[in-house]
């Protein structure tokens, strides 16, 4: 996990005014001011797009995580839900077993397979997904049951989408108290491994790796606004088992909605960037349900005679956990023409310390 900095003229002199006005007499520790303006190249990781960048508006931050170095995220709220790593296009099946060793891959038929690969041309494949905008409200994996008997086994496509394709898990999560305990395989091996995973409430989530055990990936909940990353979307289509087509699209932004950000967009035609001001806010209806609010929606997808470019008729205005109100906009799509690289600026409009 890499983290970046990125300093202005503002925050360096928050910096000194910090050091030089510490003393031992001092009985409250000096507050320092919030981020007022800068640039951020996000860390995409380039033309294949690996990783996530969880970016902090706040401090001029972000931090790059690899897209595949996560499979579950183990909600850590009041709730007992699991969710599935969209940024690789996984998916999941439940098997209708509670016994995980009874579980195999060999069970699986030609069409359980094709409903486990995310692709246009698969018409069921919304139904193996975490929702794309309030992945909580929707898992793929049901929530999980406090009576133990009801909780299924899950076939668990890891996904392959700008990654490598893995070998396929069988899992089973039931409640461990105030915490979970997983149980994982491979879909066709005859033992599997137990886990307990405890709740961690300075983040959203906990995240497990199959390779790796409990892992860092977000940031803490209240230390990230918004994130940049590829990942499993959305669109309406008639022909599909519910009116709803899953599919991996690339330069989608999520807003940080389990840690109280919000979201609202402007037209350009409607207030200009460089004129947007305190008094505009309250004209806003911020977002802070729907992660996908900004999504796709700073990009045009470009054509057969065109390639995607950043919109330049639209820009966000972002409400932080702390209340500071910061508007921004994408300024590029590319780094000298390598994708997975784009870069936005942002400004400080009202703090709320």
């Amino acid at each position: 996990m890499q983290q970046y900095r990125f300093l202005t003229l503002t925050a360096l002199m928050a910096g000194v005014t910090l050091f030089s006005s510490c003393s031992d007499d001092d009985p409250e520790p000096v507050v320092v001011p919030p981020t007022e303006s800068g640039i951020i190249e996000v860390d995409g990781g380039g033309a294949t797009y690996p990783n996530t960048a969880y970016i902090q508006f706040r401090t001029g931050t972000q931090t790059a995580v690899a897209r595949e170095s996560w499979d579950l995220a183990f909600a850590t709220g009041s709730e007992f839900k699991v969710l599935i790593n969209g940024t690789t296009g996984a998916m999941a099946s439940a098997t209708g077993e509670t016994d995980i060793n009874v579980v195999s891959s060999a069970d699986m038929s030609a069409a359980d397979s094709a409903a486990l690969v995310l692709s246009f041309t698969n018409l069921e494949g919304i139904l193996h997904v975490d929702d794309p905008s309030m992945p909580l409200s929707k898992p793929a994996i049901a929530a999980v049951n406090s009576t133990e008997a009801s909780n299924e086994v899950y076939i668990l496509s890891r996904g392959a989408s700008g990654v490598e394709a893995k070998s396929l898990k069988k899992i089973r999560i039931t409640r461990n108290g105030e915490g979970y305990t997983l149980q994982h395989a491979d879909a066709d091996a005859a033992d599997f491994i137990s886990v307990d995973v405890v709740k961690d409430n300075d983040h959203n989530f906990v995240y497990f790796s199959f390779e790796n055990g409990i892992v860092d990936v977000e940031p803490a909940k209240d230390s990230w606004d918004i994130s940049w990353t590829a990942g499993t979307s959305s669109t309406p289509y008639p022909a599909a088992t519910t009116g709803i087509l899953a599919y991996f699209f690339q330069d989608l932004v999520y807003q940080n909605i389990y840690g109280g950000v919000g979201a609202a967009s402007v037209l350009e035609a409607d207030i200009a960037y460089a004129d947007f001001t305190e008094q505009d806010v309250n004209s806003l209806t911020f977002d802070s349900s729907d992660r996908l609010a900004i999504g796709s929606t700073w990009r045009n997808g470009g054509g057969p005679t065109s390639s995607p470019a950043v919109k330049d008729d639209i820009y966000y205005i972002i409400k932080d956990a702390d209340e500071n109100i910061y508007k921004v906009r994408f300024l590029s799509l590319t780094k000298d023409g390598e994708r997975g690289k784009p870069s936005l600026e942002f400004e400080l409009v009202s703090e709320d310390l």
